[in-house]
């Protein structure tokens, strides 16, 4: 990637982020209800028997409580765990109340001793991110982790970005190595690409 286009990125990924931390706690709760809410209507999800998610970190959608509805659907959890050389680790988890550690910089995540799950049976992917477009494309935080952990899985694989309205621009700057959202789900709609 060129310089010219990180810096972009790292300038249009700090908008992105200012406008969600702008969001008042309650706001971001009942808007956080909303998306939770559409994510377990959506076909796709209903469908899926393996449903990878992740757990929120500051002020991001909140997924507890989607994770828990896996869990209590009797589908499958996988969580990512950070691992070095930005690879993500998917790591089925039982037990929110005992299977989780703060990870890297401080993120819940899946404790290592559960072993790794295999990529190709996950069914439905929910990816967070710092900003999105309605062409797809979602702009990440910056380390390549789900763009590398998409070329594990199968290309069918709903990948489902879950944002804040106010996270979507006119144009993410994209490389060829960045991977497209099948849908993105904001509080006010399910936009499908």
């Amino acid at each position: 990637m060129s310089e010219e286009k990180s810096l972009l990125k790292a300038e249009v990924r700090k908008s992105c982020l200012g406008l969600r931390a702008d969001l008042k706690e309650e706001e971001r709760k009942n808007k956080s209800r909303k998306i939770q809410e559409a994510v377990l209507n959506l076909p796709e999800f209903k469908q899926a028997q393996t449903v990878m998610s992740f757990l929120n970190f500051r002020d991001e959608v909140e997924t507890t409580a989607l994770a828990e509805a896996v869990i209590a659907g009797e589908k499958r959890l996988i969580l990512p765990r950070c691992a070095p050389r930005g690879i993500l680790l998917p790591i089925e988890t039982r037990d929110l109340g005992v299977d989780i550690e703060p990870g890297l910089w401080g993120i819940r995540e899946p404790k290592l001793n559960l072993g790794e799950a295999d990529p190709f049976e996950i069914d439905l992917i929910l990816v967070p991110g710092a900003g999105f477009d309605l062409q797809g494309n979602r702009l990440g935080y910056g380390g390549g982790y789900y763009d590398r952990f998409f070329m594990r899985i199968r290309q069918t694989v709903p990948r489902v970005a879950i944002g804040f309205e106010c996270q979507i621009i006119e144009r993410v700057p994209v490389d060829q190595h960045d991977a497209k959202m099948t849908m993105l789900v904001t509080e006010n709609k399910v936009y499908r690409f």
